[in-house]
């Protein structure tokens, strides 16, 4: 028995703030997405990233069978995005995607979101069933960043963000003394 409820452990992940993806796999009609925040880059030789899917995820045994996976990462722009491949309440399989502009499949499997800052396609290197979720480890392929599309989407404290301004020279420097 762990001593930390789950209600204290999402109050305390509110305050870390995260990037948002959606993650897409599968072929053809059998395509669908999620939205994820668990995701981070792993390791930069070999180029591998990571993220987690909860137990029973619809996308979870597309990831499986068709062994590759899309991570789009969205901008400020696509918050409905976010929000659309997050609800449980959209259809299934490619009929989620008829509203949602592409920039075609990938190889892999998956499907490329049009408008991202930027985007991983990548095959399974291994999927690990850890607690309620699987941990998703993947190679990546190809990878591309947009400039100019506009600023990476964040989520924190329960909602979605921007960016905020850049933390000046200066104070980088006292909270680095501070922390020696």
């Amino acid at each position: 028995m762990h001593g930390v409820s789950s209600g204290a452990l999402r109050a305390a992940a509110r305050s870390l703030p995260t990037g948002v993806t959606v993650v897409t796999s599968g072929r053809g009609d059998e395509v669908h997405g999620m939205t994820v925040n668990s995701f981070a880059t792993l390791s930069l030789s070999p180029p591998l990233v990571t993220f987690s899917v909860q137990d029973g995820a619809r996308i979870e045994r597309l990831i499986e069978s068709c062994a590759g996976f899309v991570v789009n990462i969205l901008s400020t722009k696509q918050v409905g995005l976010a929000r659309w491949f997050a609800s449980s309440d959209r259809p299934w399989g490619i009929e989620s995607f008829s509203a949602v502009e592409t920039e075609g499949n990938a190889a892999t499997g998956g499907v490329r979101l049009a408008g991202t800052v930027g985007w991983f396609v990548c095959t399974v290197v291994q999927l690990t069933r850890v607690g309620d979720h699987t941990l998703v480890i993947g190679a990546v392929t190809d990878c591309g960043a947009a400039t100019g599309v506009a600023e990476p989407l964040v989520f924190g404290g329960g909602g979605f963000h921007a960016l905020g301004s850049p933390v000046p020279e200066t104070a980088e420097r006292t909270a680095k003394a501070q922390d020696r």
